[in-house]
């Protein structure tokens, strides 16, 4: 009896353990200082470190905060570390040993309410970027604390989805830090950095924004030597890249293979990167007659559009083509 009493305890904190934490660091990371943090409105000066591993390659950017989110005495401050990645998107955050994160009334965060925080921090579009701090309760409604003297506005209707019921002004204090101008700063480090392995890593990333980041600061020469690499992201990443990608490819490549290999990809595509795959390869001479040679074997999967265009320019390019699969093409 004694040892399964034992082993509910252990997992009840073993179970606290993981509720409290969104983002768990990499033990390899060595951070160190790359600027300071500044926000007025929160009365918020902190180190913003970068982080590297250890090949000494960056990673991400990391801050250890202490703000206060609300002067009504009904909110604790919040003690936790933020991470960003090299484009200052952001990532996840840690809580730290001591320091749970708490509601109203100085209710601890149960692991939903962590869920749904690190939700609401992933949301750069959140409704909470229109709204200004007195927004955000209804003061006609009240709620009175039982901890302290004190009385607080309810939560507003129209946000209640938006932030952690019970913690509105730490779901807004901090979705305005991680938006705020602390990704333009981070942006602003990254460049004085900018290398291949950053590159790499951003391009690694599974936030569209910061892939996208990575790849405007590219030049056609770098599209040129990178493209090995822009295939494994063409065929992963979201279809905005993945189109971004096929407008920027250097067309044709000197490398024959790479040129069968970028048409194989075809059907892998989502409609609209397809859409301006066919356009990119039926709008040049020096593209079309390299490409639509290779596309003949996938016109039979085309849809309508995309065929019209692809044998309009077969024809405008007198690029060769059998009047016999023409035919069987337009009756499909």
């Amino acid at each position: 009896m004694h040892y399964y009493r034992l082993c509910l305890i252990l997992f009840y904190f073993l179970g606290q353990f993981i509720n409290a934490t969104a983002y768990s660091q990499d033990s390899l990371s060595f951070c160190h200082k790359a600027f300071l943090l500044k926000s007025e409105e929160y009365a918020v000066v902190d180190t913003i470190k970068i982080c590297r591993n250890a090949d000494s390659i960056p990673t991400r950017y990391m801050a250890n905060l202490d703000m206060t989110v609300c002067n009504d005495g009904l909110c604790a401050k919040l003690v936790l570390k933020m991470y960003w990645d090299l484009a200052g998107s952001y990532m996840g955050y840690d809580t730290i040993q001591g320091n749970p994160l708490t509601k109203f009334d100085h209710k601890r965060f149960t692991g939903g309410d962590y869920e749904k925080l690190n939700k609401i921090l992933k949301d750069k579009n959140s409704i909470l970027g229109t709204l200004e701090n007195k927004d955000l309760v209804d003061k006609r409604i009240t709620k009175k604390a039982s901890t302290v003297d004190a009385v607080t506005g309810a939560t507003s209707k129209p946000i209640k989805n938006s932030v952690v019921e019970g913690a509105v002004y730490s779901s807004y204090a901090l979705w305005h830090l991680v938006y705020g101008s602390v990704k333009d700063s981070i942006r602003a480090y990254t460049l004085n950095i900018y290398s291949k392995q950053v590159a790499k890593q951003l391009l690694g990333s599974d936030n569209y924004d910061s892939q996208l980041f990575a790849l405007k600061q590219m030049s056609n020469d770098d599209y040129k030597t990178a493209f090995p690499f822009l295939f494994q992201v063409l065929r992963r990443s979201f279809p905005f890249i993945k189109a971004y990608i096929i407008s920027k490819a250097p067309l044709p490549f000197t490398d024959k293979g790479q040129n069968q290999k970028f048409v194989s990809l075809f059907s892998e595509l989502d409609s609209y990167s397809k859409s301006v795959f066919i356009d990119r390869i039926t709008t040049e001479k020096k593209v079309a007659i390299v490409f639509l040679p290779l596309m003949l074997p996938q016109l039979q999967i085309l849809d309508s559009k995309q065929l019209d265009k692809c044998l309009s320019a077969f024809q405008k390019f007198k690029i060769p083509i059998s009047q016999e699969l023409i035919s069987k093409l337009k009756a499909m």
